[in-house]
């Protein structure tokens, strides 16, 4: 069987996983792991480790992938948008849009993950490539910040004879990458964040729809599969952005996604109550809160898109709806890894609550702030903790693995410095 999709975004994916676990766990040894060429299954001197892969994926990402006229990432036929290319392009003209094509989504997604893959290098000493993969991350981000619509970011170009799409139309997908990646100036970042708001988050009831309203040139009919349905592979890096912007819009959005929302918003629905599919239809669509099924078209209707098979006779099980409330959670305290150790910026609108998981904790309540950091070797890590101002304005004693530490000039970043080992979490309380 042929394969139709040739996506351009793959190795960016690969690049992302790696540094976060690495930088997370502080799991060097990894990178050394050598992976059999497939499909043999065992390993021998000649195979190439995760570092080396890496390197490799990396190089094809600015060399092979490359960038396009406009400077921005190329699309191939597609990026995390299978259908942006198929089922959207004539195909006639699909050649030359694999050819001439960029994606805004992949150029802002790589101003975030080259700059992350940088810090991997940075914390294993590549300092080199790591200099390489920052200078790539901000060519990327200059050539996004060219390319507003407005209120939005456009989507991509697909070609003379085609031109842009995303100008007249809002595409989720880029606009929070935009967002983290730190490509938006502070204004479109604050227009921005009113028109993700308006336009696609407010309107549904179960987190924010693709698009902004349908587009009839893609093949499913409005709020189906990418036509604008609700996606929570998107959503989750739309909570990631607005907790970068607003702590309660991004609290709002991260219920919204959620399967008991979900029950809520639709308790007729069997599924999307305690696990669910890919993707739901969206307001926009005749069947709201519902996943894809094919039906015959009629005079007032388009059909909802035939693949050869219903989503709907499996529609439970698929790891989006799981997985990335698990890792939107996290975003919420605006957790990242550093070459050092962890900065957490918590700014969530509730008195108390508590992350907890094997690698990290954070805990707030009435009197303050804890957590831990628990990386798989002995180190020494630097945790910042930025508060909101009023919350800074209270602090009062700082304890670091038990011990009472003198506190500095009053800030809004409170700097933690201290050892953990296997079985020995860092440890710290602001009271």
């Amino acid at each position: 069987m042929p394969v139709v999709f040739r996506p351009s975004d793959m190795e960016m994916w690969l690049l992302w996983l790696a540094s976060e676990y690495v930088l997370a766990t502080r799991d060097k040894a990894f990178l050394d792991e050598k992976i059999p060429i497939y499909p043999r299954q065992e390993v021998n001197s000649a195979d190439p480790t995760v570092r080396d892969l890496l390197a490799r994926s990396f190089k094809h990402l600015v060399e092979g992938i490359g960038v396009g006229q406009h400077g921005l990432m190329r699309l191939s036929n597609g990026d995390w948008n299978d259908d942006v290319v198929v089922g959207h392009v004539p195909k006639g003209l699909a050649d030359e849009v694999r050819q001439q094509g960029e994606s805004v989504l992949n150029a802002a997604m790589a101003t975030y993950v080259l700059d992350y893959y940088a810090r991997l290098l940075s914390y294993i000493g590549d300092s080199k490539t790591a200099e390489e993969a920052r200078t790539k991350a901000e060519a990327q981000r200059q050539a996004v910040r060219t390319y507003w619509a407005g209120k939005w970011f456009r989507r991509a170009w697909f070609g003379p004879h085609l031109g842009w799409i995303g100008e007249n139309q809002l595409w989720l997908e880029p606009q929070p990458w935009a967002i983290i990646g730190c490509a938006t100036t502070l204004e479109q970042r604050k227009t921005l964040v009113a028109s993700l708001d308006e336009l696609v988050r407010k309107p549904s009831p179960i987190g924010a729809m693709l698009e902004s309203h349908g587009d009839p040139a893609m093949a499913s009919p409005f709020g189906v599969l990418t036509n604008g349905g609700v996606w929570p592979s998107i959503n989750g890096t739309l909570i990631w952005a607005l907790a970068m912007a607003d702590g309660s819009m991004a609290w709002d959005e991260w219920k919204k996604n959620s399967l008991a929302m979900h029950a809520e918003a639709y308790p007729e629905i069997w599924y999307g109550i305690w696990s669910g599919p890919d993707y739901y239809n969206s307001v926009l669509s005749r069947y709201p809160g519902q996943t894809m099924f094919a039906e015959a078209p009629s005079s007032d209707h388009k059909a909802q898109a035939d693949l050869g098979f219903n989503w709907t006779d499996f529609p439970v099980m698929n790891m989006h709806p799981h997985a990335w409330p698990l890792y939107s959670a996290a975003k919420l305290l605006r957790l990242e890894f550093h070459e050092t150790g962890v900065n957490l910026q918590p700014d969530l609108p509730l008195k108390e609550y508590a992350f907890t998981s094997s690698l990290l904790g954070f805990k707030k309540s009435e009197d303050g702030y804890s957590g831990w950091y628990s990386p798989a070797v002995a180190g020494r890590w630097e945790i910042k903790i930025q508060l909101p101002s009023a919350e800074a304005a209270r602090v009062r004693q700082i304890r670091i693995n038990g011990s009472a530490q003198p506190l500095s000039e009053p800030s809004r970043t409170i700097r933690i410095v201290g050892e953990s080992s296997p079985g020995n979490a860092l440890r710290w309380e602001i009271a």
